[in-house]
């Protein structure tokens, strides 16, 4: 989504940790860009398969009968449904074959491109997009994703074009951020839009296992309480201790409890761990361009890039910060 001055505004906002009278006050068209994962160069970013990575795709895929993706190669699978989720959101549910698992893992995600006429970018080549499932790992049978429709969107108005049947091409897992349960003793997260997927994927795996003492603190933004994903989720979710969900939102109802406008510097520092926890915790961004860029600084490519914005302001150090 483009975007004229509103971002060195926004950015501007945000670095100084006030609120400038001048500034925009609305989300939309910074929240709503968020593509959920960097894409393929996270593996390369990541250093490739090493490490604990290359442990947890052997843990999760030791029986490669039972999985139905691949790293290596794109495999078609067929849409089973579309549920509609909010006014411009919808769950697509496709069907695994043989009742095997998709083989993605916290935290890791796919990549998608279309069957047959796929959509095109200017150069003729495919449009591939990363999308981050939000089904558990562990489920048979199905995998499903949260995908909000733009109204420029190549891959989305293709989806919005799909019925029962058609099939979309896969490929994955695609390695994000290596996740042990209580190598920390606090997760403080930043998202905002469809940037909420890779967040949403570590709450669950922690929520899941009852041995994991880690602290959880999500701040969320959005234009209005209807362009919230996953809150009936995240409302239930915030009833585990372990688990303290803050929504920000341009517009909210009088029974709506949340901050209003952007995440800023303050916030960060009110509601998440401090540098000074060091590697007692971890802080994790997942946003469109300008909102990563206030927060934790621009990527490098794929890369992470170096660290800036609010959160070095504050004192962090790069292995304290993870962007999506």
């Amino acid at each position: 989504m483009k975007s004229a001055a509103r971002p060195a505004q926004y950015m501007r906002q945000f670095s100084s940790g006030k609120t400038n009278a001048n500034a925009p006050s609305s989300n939309l068209g910074l929240y709503l860009s968020a593509g959920g994962v960097a894409g393929l160069g996270a593996w390369y970013a990541m250093g490739g398969f090493n490490g604990d990575i290359r442990s947890k795709i052997q843990q999760v895929n030791a029986d490669s009968g039972d999985v139905a993706l691949s790293g290596d190669e794109f495999r078609a699978l067929k849409l089973k449904e579309v549920r509609p989720y909010n006014h411009d959101s919808s769950f697509y549910v496709f069907e695994l074959p043989d009742n095997k698992r998709s083989g993605i893992f916290t935290a890791s995600a796919l990549v998608i491109r279309g069957a047959g006429e796929e959509p095109k970018d200017k150069d003729g080549k495919p449009v591939i997009r990363p999308y981050t499932p939000v089904n558990p790992p562990t489920d048979k049978g199905e995998l499903v994703l949260l995908i909000k429709h733009y109204p420029q969107g190549q891959m989305t108005q293709y989806l919005k074009s799909l019925k029962a049947g058609d099939e979309m091409h896969f490929k994955g897992p695609i390695p994000k951020h290596p996740y042990k349960a209580n190598q920390f003793e606090e997760i403080g997260m930043v998202a905002g839009g469809s940037g909420i997927t890779p967040m949403w994927q570590l709450i669950q795996e922690i929520s899941s296992n009852p041995a994991d003492k880690t602290k959880v603190t999500l701040l969320y933004g959005n234009k209005t309480e209807a362009d919230i994903l996953l809150r009936e989720k995240f409302d239930e979710i915030s009833k585990d201790d372990r688990f303290k969900i803050v929504y920000f939102l341009d517009e909210a109802s009088k029974n709506m409890k949340a901050e209003k406008g952007f995440i800023t510097k303050e916030h960060i520092q009110k509601y998440l761990p401090g540098a000074d926890k060091g590697e007692k915790a971890k802080i994790f961004v997942c946003g469109p361009p300008p909102m990563l860029k206030a927060v934790a600084g621009p990527k490098k490519g794929f890369q992470q890039g170096e660290l800036s914005g609010a959160l070095a302001d504050l004192g962090f150090k790069s292995e304290q910060v993870f962007k999506f």
